[in-house]
C-alpha cells in the first residue's frame, strides 16, 4: 500500500520489517508513536524516513518538536475505538 502524500520520504524499498510496520501504520492498526518505535528497528537511517512519513499522515506530528509521551500514549491515528487497533 502506497500513498502520494509519502512518496517523496521513500527512496526505494525498505526493510521487510519496516515495511509490515508501514503497512500497519497506513491501515490505523498502530499509532504514530508505535510507527516511529519500530519502523526504525532494522535499519536507523530509518528514522529521517518515519519521521518524514509521520509529518505528512500525522497533523498533530511535529518532528521539529519534542512530543512528552509519543511513544507512551501518543495515539491520534489510531484512536481505541479503531477495531484491531493495537494499543
Amino acid at each position: 500500500m502506497m500513498l502520494p502524500e509519502i512518496a517523496s520520504c521513500l527512496h526505494g524499498p525498505v526493510h521487510w520489517f519496516s515495511q509490515q510496520m508501514l503497512d500497519y501504520y497506513l491501515t490505523g492498526q498502530v499509532p504514530t508513536g508505535e510507527f516511529l518505535r519500530w519502523f526504525h528497528m532494522p535499519n536507523s537511517d530509518y528514522l529521517s524516513i518515519s519521521e518524514c512519513i509521520s509529518h505528512r499522515l500525522d497533523p498533530d506530528y511535529d518532528p521539529t518538536k519534542w512530543t512528552p509521551g509519543i511513544f507512551d500514549g501518543y495515539l491520534p491515528r489510531c484512536p481505541p475505538t479503531t477495531p484491531g487497533c493495537l494499543t
